[in-house]
């Protein structure tokens, strides 16, 4: 990881948990989110890690995966288990960077993914971005209801009808915005690079393979309507939200 370069410092009232058990990192990370306003907490491994997000109002988590006692994918399968947890951006830096340590990263409920050689401007500029993040989605009513879907922006939450009943489906921050993103346009064909630029946002650093595994969970967790997927793939294009009859 490169020496910090000077930024500007702005103000910023969120609360960020950064995990690594690697103390010149977390030092590193907390002198430069502070420097930008930004409430810093450190954990040296993921049993200290779980200990603070039962006692701690948290607006993003940075994990190591590779850690003593508990490694980093475990640490976010269980942070996703808290209902208060799910909306909140998870970014895994790590010194690992095969594509399926990647991908797996993102099944368990992760963000973003970020390798430990990037320089710490980047590093600052990506959480920063995922802390923006609820910011890129489209103005418009609060609640949606599209098919048998209830999908409320302001609270994240989604309800399902079901034989006159209704049911919630729970969904990290990421997978919300990205079906909201869809569901507020049905029918419309969108390219990956379009749903990186509109959910994720143009600095946040992923490919698009993260767009395929996130519509591949979304459409596990909200099962068919009528027989079909309500996130539809076009072939050679990319994404579309299941249009109304």
């Amino acid at each position: 990881m490169s020496k910090p370069s000077p930024i500007t410092a702005a103000q910023d009232s969120s609360t960020v948990l950064v995990v690594d058990d690697e103390d010149d990192i977390l030092d590193l990370l907390r002198y430069n989110l502070e420097r930008h306003g930004i409430q810093t907490i450190t954990a040296r491994n993921g049993v200290e890690a779980l200990d603070i997000v039962e006692t701690h109002e948290l607006d993003l988590i940075v994990l190591d995966i590779m850690m003593p006692r508990m490694n980093g994918l475990d640490v976010c399968q269980h942070i996703r288990r808290y209902s208060r947890l799910k909306s909140v951006p998870i970014l895994f830096l790590t010194a690992r960077s095969e594509e399926e340590d990647y991908i797996q990263g993102l099944n368990v409920g992760a963000d973003s993914y970020l390798s430990k050689t990037f320089g710490i401007d980047v590093i600052i500029s990506q959480i920063k971005a995922l802390l923006r993040g609820t910011q890129r989605i489209l103005p418009g009513a609060s609640t949606l209801s599209i098919h048998d879907l209830d999908i409320d922006r302001d609270r994240y939450w989604v309800f399902r009808t079901k034989a006159g009943e209704k049911e919630q489906i729970d969904f990290t921050r990421r997978e919300f915005d990205l079906l909201y993103f869809l569901a507020n346009s049905p029918g419309v064909v969108f390219r990956r690079k379009k749903l990186i630029k509109k959910v994720w946002g143009m600095k946040v650093e992923v490919g698009q393979r993260t767009v395929d595994v996130h519509v591949s969970k979304l459409n596990k967790k909200l099962g068919k309507y009528q027989g079909k997927d309500y996130i539809q793939s076009v072939k050679g294009v990319g994404y579309r939200f299941l249009e109304r009859k």
